[in-house]
């Protein structure tokens, strides 16, 4: 996805990064008990810390908060509010392209997979919530970047 700047070792987001932290920060009212952490989006990947409560997946059903037709699990999963964020974000990129706010993409605009971590104690928390919020200023040191 093309989102980028990286200026002062900060991040620069144009209009395709500006929808995707809307529609990350959009998940914890899509998803009901879900809790947004940091995150920080990056020229060609994404950093995002989920809080999901310790209750058991499939209590059932409860209504949406954004469309009460619908019905989401009491407790999601990982692939389920990723793949949301995923699609969602896909859809509104296109938007963006036939608005010409955002250049053109071949085929696929995510990887097909992510990187998940499950965070055990508050040690692990603020190591991760430290190298979330760092990304951008050793961005030229990633094994991704590209200028």
């Amino acid at each position: 996805m093309f989102v980028w700047l990286i200026e002062d070792e900060e991040m620069r987001l144009n209009e395709a990064g500006r929808m995707l932290v809307d529609e990350w920060k959009k998940l914890k009212n899509r998803f009901i008990n879900i809790e947004i952490d940091e995150f920080v989006v990056m020229p060609n990947h994404f950093h995002g810390i989920i809080f999901i409560p310790d209750v058991t997946v499939g209590d059932g059903l409860v209504p949406s908060r954004i469309d009460p037709r619908a019905s989401t699990r009491v407790a999601p999963t990982i692939p389920n509010i990723i793949g949301a964020f995923k699609s969602i974000a896909t859809h509104r990129y296109i938007q963006l392209v036939k608005q010409n706010l955002a250049k053109q993409f071949n085929k696929k605009l995510w990887q097909r997979s992510y990187y998940d971590h499950v965070i055990r104690n508050e040690k692990s928390l603020e190591k991760i919530r430290e190298y979330v919020i760092e990304n951008p200023c050793c961005w030229e040191k990633d094994e991704n970047f590209m200028s």
